[in-house]
């Protein structure tokens, strides 16, 4: 059990270093490609989804609450990925936590398996 357990701890570090890799990469990207004529250009086109897109970015949200960048995209880019991750952190918790409790039931269960009741 004591083995099981270290080796979780090192696959759950190593899914957290991953992670945090990955989001660091992508702020940099963003850092460095923020207020340059690199920023993708946007379709403003007339078909419903553009503009819904573009109602999203123009909001309040991300214009004026959350703005580490100029750019309202990369704004909302970093939203979503940290919810994503705050997500994906959550349902893996739930997911051990079951894994856990039917690992415990199993063995509770073991013990009475050879006795006459």
């Amino acid at each position: 059990m004591v083995g099981t357990e270290k080796a979780h701890e090192s696959n759950l570090l190593k899914r957290w270093i991953i992670t945090i890799c990955i989001f660091l990469i992508v702020q940099l990207i963003f850092i460095t490609v923020d207020g340059t004529a690199l920023e993708p250009n946007m379709n403003d086109s007339n078909n419903l989804v553009a503009r819904m897109g573009r109602w999203i970015l123009d909001s309040r949200l991300f214009t004026e609450w959350i703005t580490p960048y100029s750019f309202p995209f990369f704004n909302m880019f970093i939203t979503i990925h940290v919810i994503a991750i705050l997500i994906a952190d959550f349902f893996n918790d739930i997911l051990k936590k079951i894994k856990k409790r039917d690992w415990h039931a199993n063995n509770y269960f073991e013990q009475f398996k050879g006795a006459n009741l």
